[in-house]
Order: C-alpha cells, then sequence, then structure tokens
C-alpha cells in the first residue's frame, strides 16, 4: 500500500507539471499571437529639445556642445505621444549629468528624465563632448558697431554712444583669456538715413572675431548713431500765394536769410537749386511779418526749417489818382458856383450906374 501511494503520488506531481507546462506554452503562444496582430505603434521625431546639464554652476562653466538634440518617440498610446511631443504638455527633459567630473573634456552620455512608461524615447545624438572650466566673471568695455552698409546714399556716421558703456561678462577662465573685445553690433540689413537709435545684443569676439561662449550682464545695450548726411546750400525766394484783397497792387517781401542748407541723399540734392517759400497774402492789407516753413520732399531736412518773412502790401495806383482826379474837379465846380453870382453882382451895379447918368442929363 504504501509503495502504491507513492507511484500514485509521483505519477499525480508528474500530471501536475505537464499541466502547467502545457498551461503556459498555450496562454504564452495566444499572447504571441494578440501582439503579432496588434503590432499598430505610433512614432514622431520632436526636434529642438533642450538639453539640461547638471553640474556645480557657482563653480564650473561649460561650454562647446550643441544645447539641442533630436528626440524619436514611440508609443502605442496616440494621445499620450501627443503629449509628450507637445513641448507645452510633456513631462520628459534631456539631461547631461556632468556630477563628479571636474575641468577639461569630457564625453557624456545623454538620458531622459521624467519619461513615461507607455512612450519609447532615441535620443540623437546619444553623447555630448562638454568641455569644463572654471567659473569667472570680468568687467568690459562694450564697443558699438555699425556697418557702412546700414547708412543711406551718401550718409557717413558722426558719432556712435553706447548706453550702457560696460558689461560683466561671465564665462571659463580659458575663454575669459581669448577674449579680444566686447561688442553690442547693429543689424546691417537695416538701412538709415536720419539720427536713430536700436537695442544690440552684447558679444565677446576672439582676435579673429569668432563669437566666444560667454553670458552677459545686461545681454542688450542701446545703441546710439548720429548721422552725418550730404549738405547743399540753396536759395530762398517768397512766392505770393492766396487771394489778392481789394485795393492791393502787389506785395513786396523781406527775407531775414535767402538761403537754407539742405541735407538728404546726394541723388535728390543734385536736383535743387532754390525753393519758393508760398508766402499766403490772403486778407492783408497793412505790413505783416510772418514764419513761413521751408517747403522740402521726403528724406530732405532744411536748416533752418522757418524763415521770417516781412509783407508789405503796395496799393493800386490808379485807384489812388482816380480818387485824387474827383476830389480836385469837384474843388473846381464849387469855385465857379461860388463866382457867378458876384459877376451878376457887378453887372447890376453897372445898369444901375447908367441910368442914374441919364437922368442927370435930363
Amino acid at each position: 500500500m504504501n509503495s502504491s501511494r507513492k507511484s500514485n503520488i509521483l505519477y499525480g506531481f508528474l500530471a501536475l507539471v505537464f499541466s502547467l507546462i502545457l498551461f503556459f506554452n498555450a496562454n504564452g503562444r495566444n499572447v504571441q499571437t494578440t501582439l503579432n496582430t496588434n503590432p499598430e505603434n505610433f512614432e514622431e521625431t520632436v526636434n529642438k529639445v533642450q538639453i539640461h546639464p547638471v553640474y556645480d554652476s557657482d563653480k564650473y562653466y561649460i561650454l562647446g556642445f550643441d544645447p539641442y538634440v533630436s528626440v524619436k518617440l514611440s508609443s502605442a498610446n496616440r494621445i499620450q505621444l501627443n503629449a509628450e511631443a507637445n513641448p507645452d504638455t510633456r513631462g520628459f527633459r534631456v539631461v547631461c549629468d556632468l556630477t563628479g567630473l571636474g575641468e577639461g573634456t569630457h564625453e557624456v552620455k545623454l538620458r531622459i528624465q521624467n519619461g513615461s512608461s507607455a512612450v519609447g524615447y532615441t535620443i540623437n545624438p546619444t553623447k555630448v563632448t562638454v568641455t569644463i572650466e572654471k567659473k569667472v566673471t570680468q568687467s568690459f568695455k562694450i564697443h558699438p558697431v555699425v556697418s557702412s552698409s546700414n547708412l543711406g546714399e551718401g550718409f557717413s556716421v558722426d558719432s556712435v554712444t553706447v548706453k550702457p558703456e560696460e558689461a560683466q561678462i561671465t564665462t571659463g577662465e580659458k575663454t575669459l583669456a581669448q577674449i579680444d573685445r566686447v561688442v553690442a553690433t547693429i543689424d546691417p540689413s537695416k538701412t538709415a538715413s536720419a539720427d536713430f537709435e536700436e537695442k544690440a545684443t552684447i558679444e565677446a569676439l576672439d582676435k579673429e572675431g569668432n563669437r566666444l561662449s560667454v553670458v552677459s550682464d545686461p545681454q542688450e545695450a542701446q545703441v546710439i548713431v548720429k548721422v552725418k548726411a550730404p549738405e547743399k546750400i540753396v536759395s530762398l525766394y517768397a512766392s505770393q500765394v492766396g487771394t489778392l484783397p481789394n485795393g492791393i497792387s502787389h506785395y513786396d517781401f523781406k527775407l531775414d536769410t535767402l538761403s537754407t542748407v539742405l541735407r538728404g541723399p546726394q541723388s535728390k540734392l543734385d536736383g535743387i537749386e532754390s525753393l519758393a517759400l508760398p508766402v499766403d497774402i490772403t486778407n492783408i492789407t497793412e505790413k505783416t511779418t510772418r514764419e513761413v516753413v521751408v517747403p522740402t520732399e521726403d528724406g530732405i531736412v532744411a536748416s533752418p526749417k522757418t524763415v521770417k518773412v516781412e509783407i508789405t502790401p503796395v496799393h493800386n495806383t490808379t485807384s489812388t489818382s482816380t480818387t485824387n482826379s474827383s476830389s480836385r474837379q469837384s474843388q473846381t465846380s464849387s469855385s465857379v458856383t461860388e463866382t457867378t453870382p458876384a459877376t451878376t453882382t457887378v453887372e447890376t451895379s453897372e445898369t444901375s450906374q447908367s441910368a442914374v447918368d441919364a437922368t442927370a442929363n435930363e
């Protein structure tokens, strides 16, 4: 009985083992079949993903690597994939861990931090070469740079100033030794024909003019440019405009200056020899002084911009002569009227005297 029982137990155990083997084998095939029949997997590549270096930023300054990489995302969950691809909703970031590394150049492997378990991440490139230097800060004078291509035809730079005049430059110790000058450069694609101001990024350059890796405080400077324009002296003359009042023949004009200095593009100045000042004489019947703006076209500036003009009206001489003649005729008529009665009186007196003489003779 004991021997039979032991045999049954042994056979039962073996049967259980084989049953378990068959069960897991069958289920494994079903799982594999399920995966093979549902192979859909979404992929998307995200560019310009910033690298986040981890290091002692108070002690070291790092440089020499591109701060951006590409990351290929893959997932069966389209919603999760889109969330990681969107920079506003993504949870992952690319990390460059420099902890424990000292000064010098190192090749460091990048890794994903805070990634989703439902998404696969592939970084390109997978490694970066980083230079670690001792961190230093020094003050440098800012040199404003203005290209001649910034200026219009015939214009030249009169003066350039920059505010602030200095910047605090933070970089590595070895890089600091390579700095030849710190500049604030005006964009050469912007053309100016008058004084202007513009903000420019502060950069550090070596002797060959190459940009160096630095952090500037402030990051920008205000560049003030005074421009010297081509000049030409032209004559001025008064040009009468407006409605002539009754009784006025014309006007005499006296300008406080007979010339002005024009500044502008040379091609425009070449076509100007003199300028007419439009003087409005409407309702002016007595001597008047007015300030008239010197007319200029776009791009031309006059100095002085205004001219004082003394306006003297000249009355119509024909009208005056007619008035005087009428006055004299009136006076003559009055004189004749007064003389006629006197003559009559004289004649009457002579007649009476004749009658007296005749009576006496009789």
